[in-house]
């Protein structure tokens, strides 16, 4: 990354404090983190791990600032740090070519200090006499164990590039033989489906495929979805069982037709979402031209059919609209605030349009902080420039406590709000947040970036079942065939276009796996560690319990077995 160019120009400069802020504050984040106790832990197996902890955290911070961020960037993302009694850790951090350098001047800082002295320097000094007083045995030593924890060994590409391959690999195994197999022993349970089967909700997935690269996003790797363009069995069978819808896949801005037909074509069905990323809002034109088509879309069904609205969803977080650095060195917002706003002063002109901007939690969800400062409070800012000003109207919290990633101190965060424009104090637009599981590029987000939910995974893990808590198992309709549970897509019931719409719908009914998976059942654990090994080590990466018992389902022949057990061993 170094010798990029500095940035330059008006919207550059605009941009440098919000780049510098967001990944100063993942800096500290990580050093907290480690000095906190993690590098500790790291260390478990090593004799002086308590005096090599501080020391190992910042050469982990040394490598943190060469991955993550250019060189010319490190003298004014340290600077607020520069002052005080780490000052020298500072510049250690931003001068040294190597890590071998770092270690070298961090043992010399502590040999030229009269002692006693802090602590770090008395730890450094028995980390010293174990290596017989020798500075450069000590270096070797730290290389060595810093090796061997295998961090920062590849850049982040290489890693997302290994994941999309496993991604593949999986996806590849979607009603493979072990699936059939699976999906046959489902078919032969004996018991009749409702007569009158309802879903509160169902989800239609046209495309999937997305042009942006969020690092937080589930998916690298997309299925491609080979659909019927003309896939009117699939919007008759979800008009036939649900008055709600939601489109996804990704961001389906080139794909809205099939929206639009569905407003059209299901005359049950009075809640129309989906799901966007906003980067269509390149100015409000371009807004109004799309929601001018939701809103015919709407007006064309006949006043016989029940009223309908369209529920638009719009991602809007601190990922989206990160700031980030392009190919020629030049900072950009991955979609620009700008986008958002667009669409946040045209959508209260649409009174069928209910607006939502979905939100992913991290520090500021626990405070009022949340609308004053990150991403929403660059989106005040920006209506503000517009001659718009921001009222929030209500706030909810979350049903459980959390752990705040900044702080580590447990609090109810701001779940779900309200807020208008004060030029139409009458059209409320929502805001939901929600959690990030460790999928896709997420796997490699760090901890204080988002809210984890350990705390909830091991209250679900002291509890036989927890009934309705678990994955929602409402029906996701691809338009290749396959039927998949909603918040648990790589669970697969079945091609519609094959198996036949009442075969697949039987299953949803009485699939056993699906039952479990839907009350979170800890039996599936135990099954799963009759064939593997590394039960512990997915519970202890887990980031929450819908992250562990996704990932002890996602391979095929896995699912097979754990159907059998459940079917050998009925609750």
């Amino acid at each position: 990354m170094s010798g990029m160019p500095q940035a330059s120009g008006q919207g550059q400069q605009d941009l440098l404090p919000l780049y510098l802020d967001n990944r100063r504050q993942r800096f500290k984040s990580e050093i907290n983190r480690l000095t906190g106790g993690d590098m500790v832990r790291m260390l478990a197996q090593e004799e002086q791990a308590a005096d090599l902890a501080f020391l190992m955290a910042y050469v982990y911070a040394w490598h943190w600032l060469r991955q993550h961020v250019p060189d010319v960037y490190h003298a004014p993302l340290l600077a607020p740090f520069k002052g005080g009694s780490r000052a020298f850790l500072m510049a250690l951090l931003q001068d040294s070519a190597t890590a071998a350098d770092f270690v070298r001047g961090y043992v010399r800082y502590w040999l030229a200090t009269p002692g006693p002295g802090p602590a770090q320097r008395e730890q450094c000094m028995r980390l010293l006499a174990r290596q017989g007083d020798e500075p450069e045995a000590l270096v070797k030593h730290v290389l060595g164990l810093w090796e061997g924890l295998g961090v920062f060994r590849e850049p982040d590409k290489k890693v997302y590039a290994r994941i999309a391959a496993e991604e593949r690999s999986r996806y590849g195994e979607m009603l493979e033989e072990a699936d059939r197999e699976r999906l046959e022993l489902v078919d032969k349970i004996r018991e009749k489906p409702p007569k009158v089967l309802k879903f509160r909700k169902l989800g239609m997935i046209p495309h999937m495929g997305c042009p942006q690269t969020c690092r937080h996003c589930m998916f690298i790797w997309r299925p491609f979805v080979k659909g019927q363009e003309q896939a009117d069995q699939l919007y008759d069978l979800v008009d036939a069982h649900t008055d709600s819808v939601l489109f996804t896949g990704g961001d389906l801005t080139r794909h809205m037709a099939h929206f639009y037909k569905a407003i059209r074509r299901m005359r049950h069905l009075r809640t129309f979402a989906i799901l966007l990323n906003g980067d269509f809002a390149h100015d409000r034109p371009a807004v109004r031209a799309m929601l001018g088509e939701m809103q015919k879309a709407l007006a064309s069904r006949p006043g016989s059919w029940p009223r309908a609205q369209v529920l638009l969803q719009i991602s809007f977080d601190e990922f989206h609209q990160e700031v980030l650095i392009d190919k020629h060195g030049r900072l950009k917002e991955r979609i620009p605030v700008a986008k958002i706003a667009n669409i946040v002063e045209e959508a209260p002109g649409y009174p069928d349009i209910q607006l939502a901007l979905l939100h992913k939690q991290n520090r500021l969800n626990f405070s009022m902080d949340l609308f004053r400062q990150g991403v929403f409070g660059r989106l005040a800012a920006e209506l503000g420039r517009r001659g718009q000003q921001v009222q929030v109207l209500s706030t909810a919290p979350s049903e459980r406590m959390k752990t705040n990633p900044a702080t580590g101190q447990r609090g109810q965060l701001v779940k779900d709000a309200s807020f208008v424009l004060s030029s139409c104090p009458d059209s409320p637009i929502l805001l939901t947040s929600s959690t990030i599981d460790a999928y896709g590029r997420a796997e490699i987000l760090e901890p204080g970036e988002a809210v984890r939910e350990k705390e909830y995974l091991a209250d679900v893990l002291a509890r036989p079942r927890s009934p309705g808590e678990g994955f929602d198992t409402d029906l996701m309709f691809w338009f290749n065939g396959w039927a998949t549970l909603f918040s648990a897509v790589h669970i697969c019931l079945g091609n519609v276009y094959e198996d036949g719409a009442d075969k697949v719908l039987a299953r949803q009914a009485k699939d056993p796996l699906s039952r479990a998976l839907a009350d979170f059942d800890r039996r599936l654990l135990n099954f799963y560690a009759e064939k593997r090994g590394d039960l512990q080590e997915r519970i202890e990466k887990a980031t929450g319990p819908h992250h562990l018992f996704h990932v002890i389902t996602q391979d095929a022949d896995m699912r097979l077995h754990l159907t059998r057990r459940l079917l050998q061993q009925p609750l």
